[in-house]
């Protein structure tokens, strides 16, 4: 399912997974996600330690990105807010008086990594938007935030992501998408 919004990633080699052969389900008890494993630990950690009680908390809620039965990537989410002064000018509405934009924050994202440059990246992202969307029908949401690891950057930077103008020193790149529909 190509899309105008997420374009598609030049091939490297591995045979790429079809959006439509990717289910998204929601973490629940019954998972089988011991077996999950990519290549940030702390990541893999999240979805087998943390994840569940963060959901039941009202916290975060993850999802996990279903092919053939396995695992084979999850994303959580969380509200969140960005400063307006940290977005580009040329992505702000002139007209949006108030100091912050209502966004949802992609809070873990992660890939198998048996199956990373198989496209499941992307299927996870046209997923986060699709919720986005729905989203925004109940509450406000007009932004995607994301605070990406260093070497995730340029991928987010592929589906429309920017940094954030000014930014905390820490781990991560604060990073942004406004145009989600």
């Amino acid at each position: 399912m190509p899309s105008k919004n997420f374009p598609t990633i030049p091939d490297a080699g591995l045979p790429k997974i079809p959006l439509s052969d990717i289910s998204f389900e929601h973490l629940a008890a019954h998972h089988d996600i011991v077996s999950f494993s990519c290549t940030h630990q702390e990541l893999t950690d999240y979805l087998t330690v943390d994840a569940l009680k963060n959901q039941d908390a009202h916290v975060a809620v993850t999802y996990l990105a279903v092919y053939e039965g396995k695992c084979v990537g999850y994303f959580s989410l969380l509200n969140d807010s960005t400063i307006k002064k940290d977005i580009d000018p040329e992505d702000d509405k002139d007209w949006y008086n108030h100091s912050y934009y209502p966004a949802i924050k992609i809070a873990r994202f992660a890939t198998h990594q048996e199956y990373e440059g198989r496209d499941v990246g992307r299927a996870m992202l046209t997923a986060v938007r699709s919720i986005a969307i729905a989203v925004s029908d109940y509450s406000g949401c007009c932004v995607l935030t994301v605070d990406a690891k260093p070497d995730a950057e340029k991928f987010y930077e592929r589906f429309g992501f920017h940094r954030a103008l000014k930014t905390k020193e820490k781990n991560t790149i604060p990073m942004y998408r406004c145009n989600i529909f």
